[in-house]
């Protein structure tokens, strides 16, 4: 995308965000998760203690807020917002009230914040200057979450890059690989195809029954189960996908545990249109993993919306009432863990269309054999 079409696009996501204030009775937006900052700017920056903000009043006007650090990239972004730079010897707050303001209400009066985000002592410092904070993170995620076709591509890129990987990784694997070594070595290949951020997280045998375990100094052993979850942030957007195998001919256990998550993962991505509520895409596959008890216990939720950030909402859980949209992309991993034994898990990045689910990767769907030994 050329750097003018960059800005037409963020400019236009800011004009969106101003009507969405407005129609709110906001009379200003407070942006402050790095992923939106991005999104309405396309600065991205380390913001760590500093404070980086994109300060949107209704009655027109804004700016980036940043500090003096970054002032070359800020300027740089394709955004046509103003730019304010603060020194060393100020927290921002002071800049950042002032941009505020600077729509025509002094002090920013209602001020739509991303509340799962802002800091307590910089809203208490808000208050302190006479802005009134309201949570707007649902307004901000509402423009988020339906990703245009430029974010639909450079999710498909990135779960291009989790393949390419995810296939190396399994090709390779044998009896006596260590976890932990397996991924390093996935986490080094993801970034030598542009990821600039990852999780691999390829867990073996026992290991693999606990979702977000930690890969450790265990071989690959003769019946293990390899779970593989693997992720990657290329060019600003995630790609998500878990595969599965065994080493030798899959166990009694096995078989039927992946065959039971696969049903699931198939009903749940049926189910994944226009409308549906998020609790009912969970429930399309919680009724198949949940009917097997004696293979393993259902642990979380179907998935998650993706997109800048590797978990964004909606979430596919059974509390989520908000039906979903055309736009949105989800993953669906459905799956079942056997404490002591291993865990199955299939994972897919799912486009919501007018038309039905649309997956994001062709990785092939089936359980890996993984070869004991090479010669």
């Amino acid at each position: 995308m050329s750097v003018a079409a960059e800005r037409t696009t963020v400019d236009a996501r800011v004009e969106r965000l101003r009507g969405a204030a407005e129609e709110a009775g906001l009379d200003a937006v407070l942006v402050t998760n790095d992923a939106s900052i991005s999104y309405f700017t396309g600065f991205s920056g380390i913001q760590l203690e500093r404070l980086f903000a994109v300060a949107v009043p209704v009655s027109g006007g804004g700016a980036l807020v940043v500090p003096r650090l970054e002032e070359d990239a800020a300027a740089a972004a394709p955004s046509g917002l103003g730019r304010v730079v603060y020194d060393p010897s100020s927290d921002g707050m002071p800049e950042l009230v002032e941009a505020l303001g600077r729509g025509g209400r002094g002090g920013g009066g209602r001020v739509g914040v991303e509340e799962n985000h802002l800091v307590f002592a910089r809203a208490e410092a808000l208050r302190e200057a006479g802005c009134v904070p309201h949570p707007a993170a649902d307004l901000v995620m509402g423009l988020r979450a339906r990703k245009d076709a430029a974010e639909v591509e450079g999710m498909r890129h990135a779960c291009r890059v989790v393949t390419e990987v995810m296939e190396q990784m399994f090709a390779e694997l044998e009896v006596g690989a260590v976890e932990r070594a397996v991924n390093v070595l996935v986490a080094h290949r993801l970034s030598e195809r542009g990821a600039t951020e990852s999780h691999p997280l390829v867990l073996f045998g026992a290991h693999a029954a606990n979702p977000h375990g930690h890969p450790g100094n265990r071989t690959l052993e003769p019946g293990d189960v390899v779970c593989a979850d693997i992720s990657a942030r290329v060019d600003g957007y995630w790609g998500d996908l878990t595969r599965c195998g065994t080493v030798g001919p899959p166990s009694d256990w096995a078989q039927a545990a992946w065959e039971t998550v696969r049903d699931a993962q198939a009903a749940a991505i049926e189910a994944t249109r226009v409308g549906v509520a998020g609790r009912e895409v969970d429930a399309a596959q919680r009724r198949i993993v949940e009917a097997r008890p004696d293979l393993g216990r259902c642990l979380h939720g179907a998935g998650h919306a993706i997109g800048a950030e590797i978990h964004e909402p909606p979430f596919l859980v059974p509390r989520t009432t908000a039906p979903l949209e055309a736009g949105m992309c989800v993953t669906i991993e459905p799956g079942l863990y056997g404490a002591g034994i291993g865990g199955i898990r299939l994972e897919d990045q799912v486009l919501v269309t007018d038309d039905g689910p649309e997956l994001l990767s062709n990785l092939p769907l089936e359980l890996r054999s993984i070869g004991e030994g090479r010669s």
